[in-house]
């Protein structure tokens, strides 16, 4: 059996206004003008930003810092502590606190790019 050809226009979907895409379709839109040769950060980047305003992305960069800089600081001080059982725990509890502190201050470096990727999508 043969499908029909609708012709004439489409029929509107609700919710859905020319140049107001759903994020859904936004998202597929960024990841298929990203290609495959991009890298994962950058697929998670477009997944993590799309369809959101820059209002929205300015507060998810700001809880993901403020998470950051928690975890690095409780973990400073529980490698503070981790000394007095074992210097090797402490010491590498200390290096998963600097690696925390360095990721949020790399979070706080891309918001700017990623308000603005939020704005292009």
């Amino acid at each position: 059996m043969a499908a029909k050809k609708r012709r004439g226009p489409r029929p509107q979907v609700k919710g859905f206004r020319p140049g107001k895409e759903p994020a859904h379709l936004k998202k597929q839109r960024a990841k298929a003008e990203l290609g495959s040769r991009a890298s994962w950060a950058q697929k998670a980047a477009v997944d993590a930003v799309a369809g959101r305003s820059p209002q929205e992305v300015r507060a998810m960069v700001r809880r993901w810092r403020l998470a950051l800089i928690v975890g690095a600081v409780a973990l400073g001080v529980g490698g503070a502590f981790l000394y007095a059982w074992s210097v090797p725990a402490g010491v590498a509890v200390h290096v998963l606190a600097a690696t925390a502190a360095v990721l949020a201050w790399r979070v706080q470096r891309s918001a700017q790019g990623l308000e603005d990727m939020s704005r292009s999508l």
